[in-house]
Parts: structure tokens; C-alpha cells; sequence
């Protein structure tokens, strides 16, 4: 999993469930439309997000965490800690 990865799939953690537009992702990954387009369908590929037309608004596309998704980004979570105390902590 890329850095990008973790950090778009933490982030659809963090809003619990709720959807995410794609142009807030975008800014707070700092990446142009055409990156983000692509990491975002690698990961609807791979099972780990769910992207919508919003119902009111169709030009605006929304993200959402799937329970795979959910899943590989907590088993990432548990790994990077263990690395973290296994290699900095005395």
C-alpha cells in the first residue's frame, strides 16, 4: 500500500461511514484531478472504496470506505505501529 493509499483510505476512516467528495480528497492530498482519479480507481479495483454521484448533484463524485477497505486500512494501521515500536522504541 502507497502512502497515498493510506492516507486517502485514513481519511475515509475518519469520516466514519459518511461519504467524502472526491475535490476534498484531492485538496488534501494536494494532487492533480488525473492522479487522484487513478489511485482512487486502483482502489475501487481492489475493493477498498465505493464511488457515487452524489443524488442531488451529479457532477460531484463522493468516496466511500468499504468494510474491505476499512479492514486492510486497520491491518495497515497495526503495522506501521509494530514497525514504529519495534524499531524506535528501546
Amino acid at each position: 500500500m502507497s502512502l497515498h493509499d493510506h492516507l486517502v483510505l485514513g481519511a475515509l476512516a475518519e469520516a466514519r461511514g459518511r461519504p467524502v467528495p472526491v475535490a476534498r480528497l484531492t485538496e488534501f492530498l494536494r494532487e492533480s484531478g488525473n492522479r487522484m482519479s487513478a489511485l482512487l480507481k486502483r482502489l475501487q479495483a481492489a475493493g477498498l472504496i465505493e464511488r457515487e454521484r452524489r443524488a442531488g448533484d451529479r457532477r460531484t463524485v463522493e468516496v466511500t470506505l468499504t468494510d474491505a477497505g476499512r479492514a486492510r486500512f486497520a491491518d495497515a494501521e497495526r503495522t506501521a505501529h509494530a514497525r514504529l515500536r519495534r524499531h524506535l522504541v528501546p
